[in-house]
């Protein structure tokens, strides 16, 4: 598989891989021939594919490996990138396109003489119970107790077996283990599926994006031990997780910023009214040891009931706490949010203002107050816009905006001969 040579940006490869070069373009072999005919087809195409990914995500660098791979091939629901390999796609599409066009079979044949079950397809439940051990496959065997989107069933079943098992089949590390389950939380993935647009802000210079597909499929970037570029204070670790803690700029207050200004665009867009950075007289931050008056980072007016909401964004690791026992995927944001609301909250009450805490973290995860907030948003958008298409443009821009700053602040420490 040979990209187009003029096709350099790295998320438009993603992008194009996915609408027309993925294994949509084998598919309807898979559905209609037994897998066992297939086989040449499939490795050759994964050969194919695995090759174009890791050209897109490394340039021909090294550490692109099996783990990289299968996490590339996994949907994107389940920490992926949602570029499916064939082999794992064959091992269920015949059986699923046969069991869903069987009323169709029966009307054809039926002054033929065939019915029951086929060898063909026999053969082809017998491979798939040897895929799928712990799947009752039984309801296939009939058309009356077939499922009614059998291959969303079977696709379920075989990414979700693959996905359960990845810790065992590449004995992963704790940290590796943690970002697998980070990769997995509410709205982690949405960036992947965003058209580039320059005039929004969704475009990326190919060392950002490729940096940010890096850092998601664990593959080192830095020297270890070497003294930050930027800090001058600490030391760098290999996977970049001191390039995402560092104070200095471009650091998280970078990246905060760029994440309300664009929220701040979303709302203007949505016919939301609202002000960045408004001041107000009674939001204060007690661990100050006095009364500093902050102003809000986003203040949206006539937000519920007539009252205005005060936004207070906030970025966290979703590695907090991993050398603790019991990590939890997704608990740094919520605490993150906890903590803004305990924070804040009533002081937004007793002045007839809401509150709303804006957490996330650096994989594009958000905490559920911000989940609730983009949703009404998104309501609000979708019941202005015509197609359905523009149900996912808040959480996707927004997603790709938390990455473009994290992205900035990884490349920043890059070592120069890896730019």
């Amino acid at each position: 598989m040979k990209l187009l040579p003029c096709l350099r940006d790295p998320q438009c490869e993603l992008l194009l891989l996915r609408s027309c070069m993925g294994v949509a373009k084998l598919l309807f072999g898979l559905r209609t021939c037994q897998p066992h005919l297939m086989e040449d087809a499939v490795s050759r195409f994964d050969d194919g594919l695995r090759k174009a990914i890791e050209d897109i995500v490394v340039g021909g660098g090294p550490f692109f490996g099996d783990l990289q791979w299968r996490l590339a091939s996994l949907p994107m629901r389940l920490g992926g990138l949602g570029l499916f390999s064939a082999r794992d796609v064959g091992a269920y599409a015949f059986v699923a396109s046969r069991a869903q066009s069987w009323e169709l079979q029966d009307h054809i044949l039926r002054n033929g003489g065939v019915a029951g079950l086929d060898p063909d397809y026999q053969q082809a439940l017998e491979r798939l119970n040897v895929s799928l051990p712990d799947l009752d496959i039984g309801g296939f065997s009939n058309k009356d107790t077939a499922p009614s989107k059998p291959q969303k069933t079977l696709a379920n079943a075989l990414f979700s077996k693959i996905a359960q098992g990845l810790g065992e089949a590449f004995d992963l590390s704790p940290r590796q283990k943690a970002v697998f389950e980070c990769l997995k939380g509410p709205h982690a993935q949405e960036f992947l599926t965003v058209i580039p647009i320059e005039g929004l802000g969704q475009c990326m210079s190919a060392v950002e994006y490729r940096t940010i597909l890096k850092y998601r499929l664990m593959i080192p970037m830095y020297p270890e031990d070497e003294t930050c570029p930027i800090c001058r204070k600490a030391c760098m670790d290999k996977y970049g997780e001191h390039a995402v803690h560092c104070k200095e700029l471009p650091g998280f207050k970078y990246r905060h910023d760029w994440v309300r200004d664009v929220l701040g665009d979303i709302l203007r867009r949505a016919g939301i009214s609202a002000k960045k950075e408004a001041p107000v007289n009674f939001l204060t931050d007690p661990m100050e040891g006095r009364s500093t008056l902050r102003p809000a980072d986003l203040l949206v007016f006539g937000w519920a009931g007539g009252k205005h909401a005060c936004v207070d964004l906030t970025g966290v690791s979703p590695l907090v706490g991993l050398r603790e026992n019991g990590f939890v995927a997704g608990l740094a944001a919520r605490k993150a949010e906890s903590k803004k609301v305990d924070k804040h909250a009533k002081a937004c009450a007793e002045n007839q203002h809401v509150f709303i805490p804006f957490a996330f973290d650096t994989f594009g995860s958000l905490a559920p107050e911000a989940i609730n907030f983009l949703t009404r948003v998104q309501q609000v958008i979708h019941s202005n816009c015509l197609t359905p298409r523009g149900q996912g443009f808040v959480f996707g821009r927004l997603g790709f905006a938390i990455q473009k700053g994290l992205a900035a602040q990884l490349v920043a420490r890059l070592p120069s001969v890896l730019m």
